[in-house]
This record gives structure tokens, sequence and C-alpha cells, in this order.
């Protein structure tokens, strides 16, 4: 049996991965995301009897309430603030957002007698996490280990950086190239663990029908990248006259991150359970 599947930030890199996903799979699904003018443009390119779109704040009480209405049998929760910087400057508010209205949001759609399955988006950030945005991550992860789950899968997943995602240092060299900017480099030893769509979907694939148990899931995927050697190759890629400009560490960035993996257990190939 299919499931009515509800993914919030829909219009996200990894949400829209995920539709597409869940539309072959041949769900119903129901994408959210506040972009109103996005979930127009979603609307009109799936424009299928299986999908819909709203364009709703799923924090709100009004959205919840609509949320209860649709009945979804599994959510998955991809909706976040995530910019490293933003996050730094105005922690308190960010912290409301991505940890104290996701717990709300998650504590109602529990409450309903419908839903089977609820899948927290969580990051690889909240190993040993450094800045504000992977503390957030953690902590809703520790509160969801804590919460009653009424006979209910609740899940978080951590994956690294998304190469290809909305806002990327990827996306920003490749528009700075483009228009032979200077490419602004925060330090040229800077190095970060990333992924691309396709991998994060072939591992999604087995996590979602294979993996049942409670509790938060590692995808261990990407590699260590030289940001600095992808700011190359992307001038030389697009032939740019681009320069590298080297602009300085921002806040909640760090040269040299420690990830620690300790007390995972392999559930399934490239799928580890952190106890």
């Amino acid at each position: 049996m299919k499931e009515k599947v509800l993914i919030t930030g829909a219009c996200g890199t990894i949400g829209y991965q995920l539709l597409k996903y869940h539309i072959n799979n041949k769900d119903h699904v129901v994408g959210i995301d506040i972009n109103e003018n996005e979930i127009a443009i979603l609307e009109k390119e799936f424009n299928s009897n299986d999908i819909a779109f709203f364009p709703l704040d799923v924090y709100n009480d009004y959205s919840l309430d609509i949320i209860e209405h649709i009945k979804p049998t599994v959510i998955i929760h991809a909706a976040v603030l995530k910019n490293t910087r933003f996050n730094e400057l105005f922690s308190k508010y960010y912290h409301d957002v991505n940890v104290n209205s996701t717990i709300k949001f998650t504590n109602r759609m529990l409450d309903s007698k419908y839903l089977k399955r609820f899948i927290f988006l969580s990051s690889d950030e909240a190993y040993n996490p450094c800045n504000y945005f992977g503390k957030d991550k953690l902590e809703v992860e520790n509160i969801l280990k804590e919460i009653k789950n009424k006979g209910k899968i609740i899940q978080s997943v951590r994956f690294p950086f998304v190469l290809e995602s909305k806002g990327s240092v990827y996306n920003i060299f490749k528009k700075q190239a483009e228009n032979n900017l200077p490419l602004t480099l925060t330090d040229k030893k800077i190095k970060k663990i990333a992924t691309n769509v396709s991998t994060f979907i072939e591992i999604w694939n087995d996590f979602y029908n294979h993996v049942f148990q409670n509790g938060v899931f590692d995808f261990d995927i990407g590699e260590e990248i030289s940001i600095y050697k992808l700011a190359k190759d992307i001038i030389k890629e697009i032939h740019s006259n681009s320069k590298i400009e080297i602009i300085g560490l921002r806040e909640g960035e760090i040269l040299n991150r420690n990830i620690v993996k300790i007390k995972e257990n392999k559930v399934r190939n490239k799928i580890f359970k952190i106890n």
C-alpha cells in the first residue's frame, strides 16, 4: 500500500528530489513550503492528481490544522533555516524556528492516528557541532529520541553537505565565475565533506524501504573536498576570467572540523545507526 507522504521544505534541493522520488514511488505526495512563488512553479511542473502543493509556514497553527486534515501517513521534515553565518548572527531566532518550532510541529503531528512515520532531516554538522546550526540539529535529534513514539516510527537522518544545493558554495562560485567576478573564498585551506543529490537519493531509497527502527541514522556518503580546488575547477570549466579572493573565515566556520563517529552500528550499506 502506497503512503500519503508530506514533505516540508519542498522547494529546497533535497525537498525537490524527495518529491520526485516519492512520486516515482507512486505515493500520494503533499509538498509544503513557505516560498509561494516556487510552490506555484512546482505545481505547474508536476501537474498530477497524485501531488498537491500548499504555500504554508508549517509551524503556523492554521497550517497545522490543514496538515491534520490532510492526514499524512509519512512526514519528511526537510524545512530548515540553514545559512551558517545568519544562524550565528541571529541564533535566538534560528533556534526558535529550527528547534522550538520543529518540536511543536512534531508533537502535533505525532498526535495524529493516521501518521505512521516521522523522518527529520538532520546534518553531519550534528557530529561534535562547532556552530549553532549543528547544535540546533543535535538538540532536535536528542529531543526526538526521548519522545514517546505512540507506536510510530521516529527517525533522524544525518547526511553531508549536498554540492548542488541552493545557496551552496558551488552555485555561488558558479554565478561569480559566469559574471567574471572574484570567487570569494574564506580560506585557502578550508575543506568540506560533500555529496551529490543522486548519491543521496540512492541511499534514501535503501533507507526508506528497509530501515524501520527508531533513532538517528547516518548516511555515510560523500568525500572531503578542497573548496579552493573547487573554485579553481569552476573557473577552468567555465573559461572565466575570475580570480580567487580570500576574505577570511566567517561566523560559524572553522578550518579543521573533527567529525567524531563513535558507537555507530552498520544497518545497511552506507547506513549506520547512532546509539
